[in-house]
């Protein structure tokens, strides 16, 4: 399990470290040797050195290689390491197919300077191979924010645990593949964890011989009227392949031919019977409601008033509370909820929340006493109790019409099948972005829905 420190929070676990900083330094740069050595084979190499620690790492880099027959030219920019040239931008040449970048760690708090954002440009324009040491210089490490330039590396080697400006864009975009060594440096606890598989599922339901459709967990999705049928037809879909015995659609009796005709493995009921039946274990309302339907609103506070299930609040079910959230934060104080905004419909419901996208989601947790899964390219999921996962696996193809309603589809499954709230989230989050890593151009949500089984069943 991967925990994401601030820098302030890793400055600490240094400092309560036994081990001295020049040691620290020295681990270091030879964990990041260690790898290169383990990924390249023997080549001209080009290491650039900054003025603090991070340049100190470069030095020992440097020295390292030189020692492994390693062919290495060392520039160095405002410091004064020995051996090494100036980093200049005129006459700056790049020779060697491989880079490495140990200008500015993670302390860098200010825009890169003129003629360094220079340097930066080119290297990012050579096409060569880049690896950073512990971030991209020019890469804010607590909110992934560009300091006027940064370096566009490929692989990123980083110390003792993830930082957020790894995994919150565009410092993610930056990064390239991150890898984490160990230098012995023991890490402070934090609240805020990379989200991956260590960390639900051992909640996951696992199948028995005394399996059945109703122990295996009863998932509904509510649907808000003809407009909304093919967002509710792609969660009940999504809501089915993850797991659950059964899966009903809540509708009127006269949208039943609309959705029997191609979902034949859903039931359909009417609104009133699914919220008073108690074998009914997880409900969405919302997917395809549309914000001017004043209706939403009543149904929503309904559905909510009804037993002690887990519920998940989408699109529809979000933006009619826009200008009465505490209605809304009133009626779910108390019960088990998701809420799965997207940017704007976050901002509909918790106007003028500022700070980073894991600030702003654990702020709206708290102040809605739910679990929020504020979607965007870096996914984040916050509960009340602040509780931050961060989610970096998600492909840009699933920025395509449907794929909310897929994810919210999937998460009412999982808490269907027994996963508690904030688990089936990070599960539902983390499942759909491997779903479409399998496609670049032409993805379309039922794409998604079609791999829910083969990756649920590779963990």
């Amino acid at each position: 399990m991967h925990r994401i420190l601030s820098v302030n929070q890793f400055r600490t676990c240094e400092q309560g470290s036994s081990i001295a900083e020049e040691e620290l330094i020295s681990r270091a740069g030879a964990a990041v040797v260690q790898e290169l050595v383990s990924r390249f084979p023997k080549s001209p190499v080009l290491v650039l050195c900054g003025p603090g620690n991070n340049g100190k790492d470069g030095a020992v880099i440097a020295n390292l290689l030189r020692d492994k027959g390693w062919s290495v030219r060392l520039l160095c920019y405002r410091s004064n390491i020995p051996d090494g040239f100036a980093l200049e931008p005129d006459g700056f040449v790049l020779e060697e197919p491989l880079i490495i970048d140990s200008i500015f760690g993670i302390g860098l708090s200010r825009p890169l300077a003129e003629d360094l954002s220079s340097i930066v440009q080119q290297i990012n324009a050579s096409g060569k191979f880049v690896v950073s040491v512990d971030i991209p210089t020019g890469i804010n490490s607590d909110t992934g924010e560009v300091m006027g330039a940064a370096i566009k590396a490929d692989l990123t080697v980083t110390f003792s645990c993830v930082k957020f400006g790894h995994v919150i864009s565009p410092g993610r975009q930056h990064s390239g593949v991150v890898c984490v060594k160990d230098i012995g440096l023991e890490v402070c606890d934090s609240t805020v964890s990379l989200n991956s598989p260590a960390l639900w599922e051992k909640s996951m339901a696992r199948l028995s011989y005394k399996s059945h459709k109703y122990n295996r967990g009863y998932a509904a999705i509510c649907s808000l009227g003809i407009r909304s049928i093919g967002a509710v037809k792609l969660a009940s879909l999504a809501a089915l392949r993850t797991g659950p015995g059964a899966v009903a659609v809540a509708c009127e009796e006269d949208e039943v031919v609309l959705y029997a005709s191609t979902l034949l493995s859903v039931m359909y009921k009417a609104h009133e019977e699914i919220i008073r039946d108690e074998k009914v274990t997880s409900i969405l309302i919302g997917p395809g409601g549309e914000l001017s339907d004043a209706s939403i609103k009543n149904k929503v506070l309904n559905v909510l008033e009804s037993g002690d299930r887990g519920y998940v609040l989408d699109a529809g079910a979000l933006s009619v509370f826009k200008d009465c959230s505490d209605i809304l934060f009133k009626s779910i104080s108390k019960k088990r909820v998701v809420l799965t905004p997207h940017e704007g419909e976050f901002e509909r419901l918790f106007p003028g929340l500022k700070g980073t996208v894991v600030e702003r989601a654990r702020a709206a947790a708290t102040i809605s006493n739910a679990i929020v899964v504020l979607k965007g390219h870096d996914t984040v999921i916050a509960s009340p109790e602040g509780r931050v996962v961060v989610n970096n696996n998600a492909p840009c193809a699933l920025a395509t019409i449907g794929s909310g309603d897929v994810l919210a589809g999937m998460i009412t499954g999982l808490i269907a099948t027994g996963m508690n709230e904030f688990d089936a989230a990070c599960c539902a989050v983390w499942v759909h972005g491997e779903c479409g890593k399998k496609y670049r151009l032409g993805l379309i949500a039922e794409d998604i829905i079609s791999q829910i089984p083969e990756v649920l069943s590779a963990l």
